[in-house]
């Protein structure tokens, strides 16, 4: 009996490690909200002739991922999918010599794939790192009050398409056995133009995966 026993047992431990592994792999969807926040300067509202200006902005915004994605194994994964990084606002107040205001919208959305390295931490929690490329869309609308002028270049419109390198880094806890919650950061590097606006871009967010 006591062989039988010992066959019974290690044939369950197998199998629960072959389940554990199992649960490591395979495809996952997700969706994250948070908050975004672009590093914006001056530039995005330049005037012509200013000596004296305020420059103020409203660079957070509300920014939301939802993505499907693919893990390997326990250490590697890739995910893509579509981002919402947000509205912002930046106004450039001229107080001299003359007197008025360029202001400007931009707007940012993109397609996004990552590739993710995964460090489990015990059984349910893990950290990771991430490097990706976002398909980003820029849009800026300018107008301008008083008497100032845009500088050369600096349109009322504008919008530009372009491949943006990010990274960013997060936990996860698989705290059911298809859910997990996932927090992280991620930045965008070099988003926009010239002549919409050229700025790095960061989102903070938290979600939900779930496992199928």
């Amino acid at each position: 009996m006591k062989p039988r026993f010992l066959l019974a047992a290690y044939a369950a431990a197998l199998a629960g490690a072959s389940g554990a592994a199992l649960a490591q792999t395979g495809w996952y969807a997700g969706l994250t909200l948070g908050a975004s926040d672009a590093n914006m300067n001056a530039d995005v509202v330049a005037v012509t002739g200013a000596t004296a200006t305020n420059f103020v902005t409203d660079q957070r915004d509300p920014g939301v991922q939802v993505f499907a994605g693919y893990r390997f194994n326990r250490y590697l994964a890739v995910e893509g999918g579509f981002a919402w990084l947000g509205e912002f606002q930046a106004t450039n107040q001229v107080l001299a010599p003359t007197t008025g205001a360029l202001n400007a919208d931009i707007r940012v959305i993109g397609l996004f794939v990552d590739a993710l390295a995964i460090l489990p931490i015990g059984e349910r929690f893990a950290a990771y790192a991430k490097v990706g490329v976002l398909g980003s869309e820029t849009r800026t609308f300018r107008s301008t009050s008083g008497t100032v002028t845009p500088a050369p270049g600096i349109n009322t419109n504008a919008s530009t398409d372009q491949a943006n390198l990010s990274y960013g880094a997060g936990v996860q806890w698989d705290f059911a056995k298809n859910v997990t919650l996932r927090a992280e950061w991620k930045r965008f590097i070099d988003v926009g133009d010239a002549n919409t606006g050229e700025f790095d871009l960061s989102l903070y967010s938290v979600g939900l995966l779930f496992r199928f």
